[in-house]
Order: C-alpha cells, then sequence, then structure tokens
C-alpha cells in the first residue's frame, strides 16, 4: 500500500522504500494510546532525519484542493489559518509540513493588534511537541527545527509553476516567498531567507487517509472571534465531558 501511495509500483524507481526507514516506523507504532509509544527510539530518529534529510521535493498539499472554490486551489497554503505552510518530502520519502519563522522570538505581539490575526509562531509547534510529549498526552505529532536553504531545498526542486513564481529577490538581496490564498498573500507578507537560509518548524505527517482511514473529530474547545472584541463560546458551552472520548475524561475525585 505504501508503494502504490508514493508511486513506487513501476519498475523504473531509481528509490526504494525502506521498511525500517523512521517515518515508516512511527506509522507503524500509532495507536489508540498515543502516537508514539513513551521513549520510541523511532521518534528520536524521526527528528534527526527530519532536520538532516536531504529535501527532493516541496509542494502544495491535497488538502487545497478540496478548497470548493474558497480560493485558488493550486495555492501553497493550507485553508485552515492565515500562516505559510509548505509541505517537503525528503530522500526516504519522509513528508513533513515546513512552518517558516516570521517573527524574531523577541517580538511581541503589538498591544493593538487582535491576536487571532496575528502570524502563528513556528516554534509553538515544537513547544507543542514537547510539551505535550513531557504531559506525556503523546497526541501532537514529531516537530523539529531546522534551517532550510529556500533556493536549493524549495524552488529548485519544486515543480508546482504557482510555487516558482511566488519567488522574488528582496531589495536587501534576500530571497523571498509567499503565498496564494485568501489572506495576507502579498510581497508585504513574504517570507525571507538570510539571504538563502530560514528557519522554520517541521512536523510529521500521519498516515494518509488511504491507508489509514479514521475519524475527524471537531475540536470540542472550538471558539470564533470578531473584530468588535466579542468571543463566541456557544460551541464550547454545548459540550460536556460526556461527550469527550474516555481518555479525556478526569478522573473521579
Amino acid at each position: 500500500l505504501y508503494r502504490e501511495e508514493l508511486n513506487l509500483t513501476s519498475p523504473s524507481a531509481l528509490l526504494q522504500l525502506r521498511p525500517d526507514a523512521s517515518w515508516l516506523q512511527f506509522h507503524l507504532g500509532i495507536s489508540q494510546d498515543g502516537l508514539y509509544p513513551r521513549s520510541s527510539p523511532t521518534v528520536t530518529r524521526l527528528l534527526r532525519d527530519m532536520q538532516e534529510f536531504t529535501t527532493i521535493s516541496a509542494d502544495y498539499s491535497q488538502d487545497e484542493k478540496a478548497l470548493l472554490g474558497a480560493c485558488d486551489c493550486s495555492q501553497i497554503v493550507k485553508p485552515s489559518g492565515v500562516h505559510l505552510k509548505l509541505v517537503l518530502r525528503f530522500q526516504d520519502f519522509g513528508k513533513a509540513m515546513f512552518k517558516p519563522m516570521r517573527q524574531k522570538r523577541e517580538e511581541e505581539t503589538p498591544e493593538d493588534f487582535f491576536y487571532f490575526v496575528d502570524f502563528q509562531r513556528h516554534n509553538a509547534e515544537i513547544a507543542a511537541f514537547h510539551l505535550d510529549r513531557i504531559l506525556d498526552f503523546r497526541r501532537v505529532p514529531p516537530t523539529v527545527g531546522r534551517l532550510i536553504n529556500v533556493t536549493k531545498e524549495i524552488l529548485e526542486v519544486t515543480k508546482n509553476e504557482i510555487l516558482q513564481s511566488v519567488f522574488f529577490v528582496s531589495p536587501a538581496s534576500n530571497v523571498c516567498f509567499f503565498a496564494k490564498c485568501p489572506y495576507m498573500c502579498k510581497t508585504e507578507y513574504a517570507v525571507c531567507g538570510n539571504p538563502h537560509l530560514l528557519e522554520g518548524s517541521l512536523s510529521a505527517f500521519l498516515p494518509s487517509l488511504n491507508l489509514a482511514p479514521r475519524l475527524s473529530i471537531p475540536n470540542p474547545w472550538i471558539r470564533s472571534y470578531s473584530f468588535d472584541g466579542k468571543e463566541d463560546e456557544s460551541a464550547l458551552l454545548q459540550h460536556g465531558e460526556g461527550d469527550l472520548p474516555l481518555q479525556q475524561r478526569q478522573p473521579a475525585a
């Protein structure tokens, strides 16, 4: 199934799918108790591989094709959120979501900004993984930081003409690119290398739905916001503890 999913069934395929690949072992270790076992050596190896392996392609994900006219479905940003994300594939056919650094670590959100329209932080993805692991929930996919050469590891390996078209060189001689989407998709919101290197987070993908069918459960704590400062918690109030999966219920006192 994995060979068909990755289009490796052709006898002319130059690269072979290795059964011991860290991302494949990560997929095989997923259970109802967590995305990975406690003290998993596979996760340690997967984090290292995502930091070191060569990028062989960069593209938008299949999720963009399901936008149903909300925007150009050949965009390179996922439909949820306003943060630029790219799907990178590595030499062992592993796949990760790349979220580039948009703000310096010490940069704070201005007081006049609505926090729900602020740029998402790439290092928040990394922190979420480690906090989830420390708390022993093991529900967040393995995530690690990496310096990406946006020219060699994105522009030169992508076959997506839309992605190629949004690259440009800034007045400071840095290589930059931006998104094609409904929000914040202009050169003013571009991310830039220095001049080619760009820091970001890489989150490992779960198995595709074709390989591992599963239910999609809406977040019971989802909230919506408006620019008048009001917060809609109706969805939160409609859910009681009895609606939650057994693993998320609080133990009786």
